[in-house]
């Protein structure tokens, strides 16, 4: 466990260093799979760093998720008038429950575009030492955006700042890159939606390694 404290001590050390901010720490009971970790903000992006129970590594990880997207975009007038429910009248999680069903239809049109993403993607992106991580929604497993993704070896002696610098630099660019392109693609992702995400993706939304197109995990 000290080795564990030490190895955070060293990412925290790094990132303050770094001018990255840290947000939340992240605790054995606060997230499925993960040890310890937190939440930072790099150059006003959202990545979080946590370690997996089975692993001497810590994941960076950066997400965009078309949920939070759109629930940005779309007004209350506009959301209203796609159901039939007062959303006014509703506690915030049965809201957030009301508001997402009527936007899977949102999501379904996206999922439709998912294989001219990840044909783009290879061609554009790869090659790239970084994951994609597919997320999906629900029980259709609706395509619901991406996780980019890397890894920090803080345990091993030889780590240094210039290795979590160069990591999470590198996790941001390419979430960027990949952003770019699903706006350029996913016809109900508009220009607007560009805007960095501030939290992970909702609790009720899955990363679904299957299926995996060249370039995804």
């Amino acid at each position: 466990m000290n080795d564990l404290y030490e190895a955070i001590g060293t990412i925290a050390a790094a990132a303050h260093a770094n001018g990255d901010t840290i947000d939340e720490n992240i605790r054995p009971e606060d997230d499925q799979n993960i040890q310890h970790g937190f939440d930072i903000f790099h150059q006003s992006n959202y990545i979080r760093i946590g370690k997996h129970r089975d692993q001497q590594r810590f994941e960076v990880t950066s997400p965009y998720s078309f949920l939070s997207v759109l629930e940005r975009n779309y007004s209350d007038a506009e959301l209203a008038a796609r159901t039939d429910i007062d959303l006014t009248s509703l506690p915030p999680e049965e809201r957030q429950q009301a508001v997402h069903s009527v936007l899977e239809a949102d999501l379904r049109d996206a999922s439709t575009q998912y294989e001219d993403f990840a044909e783009a993607y290879s061609r554009e992106i790869e090659p790239t030492d970084t994951e994609l991580i597919r997320i999906t929604h629900g029980d259709e497993n609706l395509w619901n955006g991406f996780i980019v993704r890397d890894f920090i070896y803080p345990f091993e002696d030889s780590f240094s700042m210039a290795d979590y610098r160069r990591t999470v630099s590198k996790v941001r660019s390419i979430r960027m890159e990949t952003t770019e392109l699903a706006l350029d693609i996913v016809d109900v992702i508009d220009a607007a939606s560009s805007e960095e995400l501030a939290k992970e993706p909702e609790t009720n939304t899955q990363a679904d390694h299957q299926p995996s197109p060249p370039g995804f995990q």
